[in-house]
């Protein structure tokens, strides 16, 4: 690495969290990130994007692999499916690593990631991005201080994607060949026989899209407010063999606390919704996040209290900053200061072996795998 500090990285993956946010953020870090190398399966997008960001076709592959035999420091992994082969190979390369959410689909892949960090001393980051947010980080402060909380109720409203992707310009090419998509298809298919065993497909499709795909940051962020859920109380998944579901679970913590947490795909509306709330029986906190995919949005902190026998309300947008931007430049300053990083490994592990506790108090018909197994 130069002495300036500047991480080469290469992207492995370029499709819309790449193209609506890490790669223009990339580019906004000049002084900290060159965007060096590009890797995707469509020849079509590494081209367009290759052309867009100033990385020559020598640096350009269709095989990740070849990424990694680059000259890059650090790779951001934003590929589809679980991201086990790709943070794998580059921890073996010496590769520091910003990963995106969910870094693998099962805890075996995590406890092999883990492994392989360890005996490569790189760095490995998961790019939960809500965690790095200036408003949830102050909405924490406020939990952390919060005596006896009693009661979290998180909920989501999500509606569809589209409606919020298309506003970007979002490109795909269709051009990836077919062996390629089938083998990526197969591999896919045999991790959720071993997550989940040989539920319908509609519920492997909610495991993997909507609990790891989504719920997964909530997740995450409960555990840093409060910590450690002790145990799932109950969990429906409704309506039946839907890709659409609503998702509503019950967890428990050490002492009094326990938390709600409802998950709904409501399509037409677009009005993406998503609160944590903690309340105890002198403060409520609401931490309101915006949608995922809208940039510089706030994320508002509400604070309820007494005070002299008058109700105290307080609305506190912390910061416009950029939350994926953000988390951007907490993972170079793991890189170059060699600090361990907020989101590693073992806290991503914990968030899948949650949310498969979560899937297996529904008690679909076909459990197995290491969900059914965390029944214990």
């Amino acid at each position: 690495m130069s002495e300036t500090q500047r991480i080469r990285i290469g992207v492995i993956g370029c499709g819309t969290v790449a193209q609506i946010m890490h790669l223009p953020y990339l580019r906004s870090l000049p002084a900290q990130f060159e965007i060096f190398a590009l890797s995707d399966l469509s020849p079509g997008l590494l081209d367009l994007l290759g052309e867009r960001y100033g990385v020559p076709a020598t640096r350009r592959f269709l095989d990740y692999r070849g990424l990694l035999e680059s000259e890059v420091d650090a790779v951001l992994v934003l590929s589809a499916g679980s991201h086990a082969p790709q943070v794998l190979a580059a921890a073996e390369a010496g590769k520091h690593i910003l990963v995106e959410k969910p870094l693998c689909f099962t805890l075996r892949e995590a406890d092999e990631i883990a492994a392989a960090v360890s005996r490569s001393q790189v760095r490995l980051m998961v790019a939960y991005m809500k965690r790095f947010d200036p408003g949830f980080r102050h909405g924490e402060r406020l939990v952390h201080a919060m005596r006896e909380p009693r009661y979290v109720q998180i909920n989501t409203l999500h509606p569809s994607e589209d409606q919020y992707i298309d506003i970007h310009g979002v490109h795909r090419f269709g051009d990836i060949p077919r062996d390629v998509a089938q083998r990526a298809e197969k591999a896919q298919e045999e991790l959720l026989d071993e997550a989940v065993g040989a539920v319908s497909s509609a519920l492997r499709f909610v495991y993997h899209d909507v609990f790891l795909g989504s719920m997964v940051h909530d997740i995450n962020a409960l555990r840093s407010l409060v910590g450690e859920p002790a145990g799932v109380l109950f969990t429906d998944i409704w309506p039946p063999d839907s890709k659409f579901p609503s998702v509503t679970t019950v967890l428990r913590h050490a002492g009094n606390l326990r938390t709600t947490y409802t998950w709904t795909y409501l399509a037409e509306v677009r009005d993406y919704f998503e609160e944590l709330a903690v309340f105890s029986s002198s403060e409520r906190v609401r931490v309101q996040f915006p949608s995922p995919f809208l940039k510089h949005w706030p994320t508002p902190v509400v604070a309820q209290r007494m005070e002299h026998g008058a109700l105290v309300e307080e609305r506190v947008e912390v910061s416009h900053a950029e939350a994926f931007r953000e988390e951007l430049l907490a993972f170079h300053e793991c890189v170059v200061s060699g600090s361990q990083p907020l989101t590693d490994t073992a806290d991503a592990r914990t968030d899948i072996a949650v949310l498969q506790q979560i899937f297996a108090a529904f008690d679909p018909a076909g459990l197995g795998g290491e969900a059914k197994t965390s029944r214990g």
